[in-house]
C-alpha cells in the first residue's frame, strides 16, 4: 500500500492516507499535490496523472488533540524497540519494565515505562536503577503524534520531513 502524507491548510500534517483517497481528494478538489513521484505517474487510458507523495487539504480542517495511547505496543515503537539499557533489538525478547518498581510507588505512565530486554529486567528484577547499578540509555518521554507519525515502522517518503519537524 502506497501511503501519502496529508496536511491541513495551515500545512501541519493530520494523517496518512492511500492513493485511492488521495487521488479522490485531488479529483473532487478538496487537496492539492504537494510533492509527487516525478518516476512514476499514475496512467490511465486518457490522461496520465501525477502519483502524489504530500497531499494539502484546501479548506482548514479543525481537528481535536489527538494523543498517543499509553499502552504496550506504543511503548515499543516509541523507543524503537530497543531495550532502554543494554540496546538490544531483538522483539520477541523485549518486554516493559517499570523504572520505579510498582511495589515502590512506580505508575503505568509514560515517563516510568521503558522497553526493557528479558535478561536486563530479570537482572533489574523489583529494585531501582541505583540498587542494580543500571543507567537508562533513553529518557522516557510521552511522546506526539507527529512523533509517532515519523517513527511509524511504515516507509515513508524523504520528502515528508521537512512537515513532521
Amino acid at each position: 500500500m502506497e501511503s501519502i502524507l496529508v496536511l491541513n491548510a495551515d500545512y501541519t500534517p493530520i494523517n496518512i492516507t492511500d492513493l485511492k483517497r488521495a487521488f479522490n481528494l485531488i479529483y473532487k478538489g478538496k487537496a492539492e499535490i504537494i510533492k509527487h513521484n516525478i518516476i512514476s505517474p499514475i496512467i490511465t487510458e486518457l490522461k496520465n496523472f501525477k502519483r502524489p507523495t504530500i497531499i494539502r487539504l484546501l479548506r482548514y480542517i479543525s481537528i481535536p488533540f489527538r494523543k498517543v495511547n499509553l499502552n504496550r505496543q506504543n511503548i515499543f515503537r516509541r523507543d524503537k524497540f530497543k531495550c532502554g539499557y543494554c540496546g538490544e533489538k531483538n522483539k520477541s525478547k523485549l518486554t516493559i519494565d517499570h523504572i520505579i518498581p510498582k511495589s515502590k510507588g512506580g505508575k503505568n505512565t509514560w515517563q516510568n515505562l521503558v522497553t526493557c530486554c528479558k535478561s536486563c529486567n530479570i537482572k533489574k528484577d523489583n529494585n531501582s536503577l541505583e540498587e542494580v547499578e543500571m543507567t537508562l540509555n533513553c529518557v522516557p518521554y510521552r511522546p506526539t503524534y507527529i512523533q509517532f507519525v515519523k517513527n511509524i515502522t511504515i516507509s515513508y517518503s524523504e520528502d515528508w520531513l521537512p512537515f513532521l519537524v
